[in-house]
């Protein structure tokens, strides 16, 4: 398992120069170019630090059961001294700069949170009491797995594990913990300028998490894309994306 003193080996790209200085932090099971696109529509507009999140890219894991709260707080260690700074992210980088705003004010002048996750989604009864008996199957295959060397859990996990959850490996722990992170009540402690951005079409992180996340953020605009879904928005709708980033930015006197 790696030290701590890894924090200073997040592998980064920088674009532009100059005010105001933003931070990328990319989604799960990506890097940092999956901003290329719209990173490079924004790049004159100041300096562009693009990071690769550990585990991710080319940063290499920091430990192996990290949260949200633990990729903040050694971002927060590596940025010290810097900033504020405004964060673009995009789902779980969402998640990341909303701890750091959370816990690190001091380094967050804004965030900008393009299909942000972060919180639970609203589901029905039916729905929670087939998950949960979903979730005693699985604790039960572990428990005849130790007590008769079977591989039970194995056939459960490719029927009912997700792909990013199957494609974790190292960061398996991690994912588990993140996914079933409700970030309401750090939200709740924003108070930086937010723009939240989410695609009409996005099944992974709906639109009504941006709505939530308005109501309790207390400086935060919300804005729904016609047409896109989670991953597209960063790609067709990158000039979409843009217009929104620079309307937010230019009203805020950031931009």
């Amino acid at each position: 398992m790696a030290e701590d003193k890894t924090i200073t080996n997040w592998h980064s790209e920088t674009k532009g120069s100059g005010a105001p200085s933003f931070i990328w932090l990319h989604g799960w099971g990506q890097d940092l170019t999956a901003f290329s696109r719209l990173s490079d529509i924004l790049a004159a507009t100041g300096t562009h630090q693009l990071f690769d999140q550990p585990g991710f890219g080319k940063t290499p894991i920091i430990t192996k059961d990290d949260g949200t709260r633990d990729y903040a707080d050694k971002l927060a260690t590596l940025l010290e001294g810097s900033g504020p700074h405004i964060f673009v992210g995009h789902s779980f980088g969402v998640r990341v700069s909303i701890q750091l705003a959370a816990n690190h004010p001091h380094l967050v002048k804004a965030i900008v949170g393009i299909a942000g996750a972060g919180l639970k989604r609203k589901r029905s009864l039916g729905f929670r009491a087939k998950a949960k008996l979903i979730r005693l199957w699985g604790q039960m295959t572990k428990r005849l797995d130790r007590l008769f060397g079977t591989r039970m859990r194995d056939q459960f996990e490719s029927r009912f594990g997700s792909a990013d959850y199957r494609n974790a490996g190292d960061l398996r722990t991690t994912f588990v913990k993140v996914v079933n992170e409700d970030l309401s009540n750090e939200a709740k402690t924003v108070t930086c300028p937010t723009c939240l951005i989410y695609g009409e079409h996005d099944t992974e992180t709906p639109p009504e998490f941006g709505q939530r996340y308005q109501t309790m953020m207390k400086d935060a605009e919300f804005h729904q894309l016609a047409g896109y879904d989670h991953w597209d928005i960063l790609t067709r709708g990158a000039y979409q994306c843009e217009a929104v980033i620079k309307r937010f930015l230019k009203s805020k006197d950031l931009l």
